[in-house]
């Protein structure tokens, strides 16, 4: 499991470098007064897609979400949040309109954001809590693999959270190489340990294969977060995202 760093390095938007990644993880509820400035660096379509949450507090969410991106994007990139240009990939993954050296992802759930950054290869990041799945059992057959549904405890909650960490990892890997959720499932296989590894990874037709890597955290008791991606062992920093910016 990844340590969490009590505070944020002094310099460290400078550090991240080729075969390390940074991560960061945010609960929208510690933001105070951030939203309005949050929103105030979107861009148009990202306001629109704001305004079509009808739920406060998701929208609230994709807010932070959003303008957090942003404030991390110009930390890194040494520019202001509300002049950064993105645009989507074949399956929609966000990435920079211009500058492509850096890689990113983000995801969200529960009130917790999650981002991942590296500055040379695709990176995924996923975060899920650990509840009652609706059909939980016609999921785990659709979406693991025989040999996946082999190491899930009989009891149920054990059986639960077993299998939202297959799918938090499963998902990290799919968004790290672009098509998410549109991939099945069941043609990738995790190789539970510690860590865990690919033991099937997804393909995608004219991609090269990567030597990817994953790990898990715990944002909170009842979440699960992991990351896909390309990085020297002990590479890895992870951050509390800043409550002032």
């Amino acid at each position: 499991m990844l340590p969490l760093s009590e505070s944020v390095p002094l310099g460290v938007w400078s550090q991240l470098s080729p075969g390390s990644i940074h991560l960061w993880q945010m609960q929208g509820a510690a933001i105070h007064g951030g939203l309005a400035q949050c929103q105030g660096w979107l861009s148009a379509d990202e306001a629109a897609r704001a305004a079509r949450f009808r739920r406060e507090q998701d929208r609230h969410l994709f807010i932070l979400s959003r303008g957090g991106l942003r404030y991390l994007l110009g930390r890194y990139l040494n520019c202001e949040p509300a002049t950064i240009a993105l645009d989507y990939g074949e399956y929609g993954k966000p990435r920079l309109a211009l500058a492509k050296t850096l890689h990113f992802n983000l995801a969200h759930s529960n009130g917790w954001v999650v981002y991942g950054f590296s500055c040379d290869r695709p990176i995924g990041v996923d975060v899920e809590p650990v509840q009652p799945r609706t059909h939980l059992e016609g999921l785990i057959q659709r979406c693991l693999t025989p040999a996946e549904q082999a190491t899930l405890p009989t009891d149920a909650g054990d059986r639960l959270r077993v299998f939202i960490h297959y799918w938090t990892l499963k998902e990290a890997h799919l968004k790290a190489i672009g098509p998410g959720l549109s991939y099945a499932m069941n043609q990738v296989e995790i190789l539970w340990g510690e860590p865990p590894c690919l033991g099937l990874p997804a393909r995608l037709p004219h991609q090269d294969p990567l030597p990817w890597h994953l790990r898990t955290w715990y944002p909170a008791e009842s979440m699960v977060a992991a990351v896909c991606g390309v990085f020297r062992a002990g590479a890895i920093g992870l951050y509390p995202f800043p409550l002032a910016f």
